[in-house]
């Protein structure tokens, strides 16, 4: 089965969709260091498919892959985050034609993102060895749970387990609390990011170096163990010398002098790290306390201090000493937040009713080049329009592939 019906064709006011209607614009950006890459993303839930928005953010030109009926993740928040910046297609695998029109995307994708267990894939024919038979030069990500071999391979993973497989999780509470997890899919993010790092690279070896096209393992719980490196650079010693594992520090991090948050008198928090001796030795004077002043004297010093002022005063004393001090700020903060206004760190997507949803800006970017991702310059950043499902079907047909590839039952 293929959805969509006839590949689009061009209106007076440009592309149009398979519906006949005007052609909602992706949410990526019309150029970007990745441009020219095709990605198919034929993942499903959020970490893998946010992979690919990662893409999709740098240029490259990232296909959706929807079951008929559209994808599950339609329904919920995430989605406008996995959706950014890509068109959408529903093919049916277990259909002839589209099972024909997917191995033909594949054949001419540079990037296939998927993460299902290996029989899973290959019942629909999206198995690396078979998409690799199919091209050579491919570069497949798959995202599994605990990586593609190991004792772990195949328990079903997602980076909530990474973080905890990790060990971050028992870094995380209060000193002789429970171990906490965060209220923010924390261990997804991070493997997208280095899941994008990783698709880059092998990218850059296949294009430029002339290297085989191969197989991209990307889990959480690899890509979380970066987040814990400190803890794991005095874990074999412990081990040796028989010691307990590190514990909960509350918010503070082994090998920082200070690191804590602080009430201030407006009734705002305050976030403040130091680690050097100049930054101990300043912020000791900015507070008032005497020179020398450090360990939990100094966090005292430095609660009484913030007890006394605003938090806006107290984030431009810190500022002024050339020391870190930053607001805790809401969700709502940040929406409205001046600075990651005038950086158009925040972007505007539309649905396909006509609401507007807020989502993060490509990261990072060109420096000193706000408009690298499309942003037009003194206006609201419109990142574009998420598609309904299906949408680009046909289009994405006439363009990916040749007129000798495509089904000939293309109008199903």
């Amino acid at each position: 089965m293929i959805a969509g019906g006839e590949p689009a064709a061009a209106g007076p006011d440009g592309p149009r969709d398979d519906r006949g209607g005007a052609a909602a614009r992706p949410s990526a950006p019309a150029g970007g260091p990745l441009a020219g890459l095709r990605v198919l993303d034929a993942a499903s839930l959020y970490a893998a498919p946010l992979l690919a928005s990662l893409l999709a953010d740098q240029g490259a030109d990232v296909v959706k892959l929807e079951p008929p009926g559209g994808d599950a993740y339609r329904a919920t928040g995430f989605w406008p985050l996995v959706a950014r910046g890509k068109r959408s297609i529903i093919l049916d695998p277990a259909d002839a034609d589209g099972r024909a029109a997917l191995r033909g995307l594949v054949a001419v994708a540079d990037v296939v993102v998927v993460n299902e267990p290996a029989a899973r894939l290959a019942a629909r024919g999206l198995d690396p060895e078979t998409m690799l038979a199919v091209n050579p030069r491919l570069v497949v990500a798959h995202v599994s749970g605990y990586g593609a071999d190991g004792p772990a391979a195949g328990r079903p993973g997602n980076g909530t387990m990474g973080e905890a497989f990790a060990g971050l999780t028992h870094m995380t509470g209060d000193a002789g609390g429970a171990p906490m997890l965060p209220s923010v899919p924390l261990g997804d993010a991070v493997m997208a990011y280095a899941g994008a790092f990783g698709v880059a690279a092998a990218c850059h070896d296949v294009r430029v170096n002339g290297r085989p096209g191969r197989v991209v393992d990307v889990n959480p719980v690899e890509a979380m163990l970066h987040v814990v490196g400190p803890t794991l650079v005095s874990a074999a010693a412990e081990l040796a010398a028989g010691a307990e594992p590190s514990g909960r520090l509350g918010g503070g991090l082994a090998g920082s002098a200070l690191r804590d948050v602080f009430a201030c008198a407006d009734g705002r928090w305050l976030a403040v790290s130091v680690s050097t001796p100049r930054q101990l030795r300043d912020l000791a004077a900015v507070v008032g306390a005497p020179t020398g002043t450090a360990g939990e004297a100094l966090g005292e010093a430095v609660r009484t201090w913030a007890g006394g002022l605003d938090r806006a005063e107290a984030v431009e004393r810190l500022a002024a000493a050339r020391l870190p001090g930053a607001p805790v700020n809401t969700a709502h903060d940040v929406v409205s937040d001046p600075h990651l206004r005038h950086r158009r760190a925040l972007r505007t997507l539309r649905t396909p009713d006509g609401a507007t949803v807020t989502v993060p800006a490509p990261a990072p970017r060109a420096a000193g080049d706000p408009d690298a991702h499309g942003l037009a310059t003194g206006g609201a950043p419109d990142a574009g329009v998420l598609p309904t499902a299906g949408q680009h079907t046909g289009e994405v047909l006439r363009e990916w592939t040749a007129p000798a590839q495509e089904p000939a039952a293309s109008a199903k």
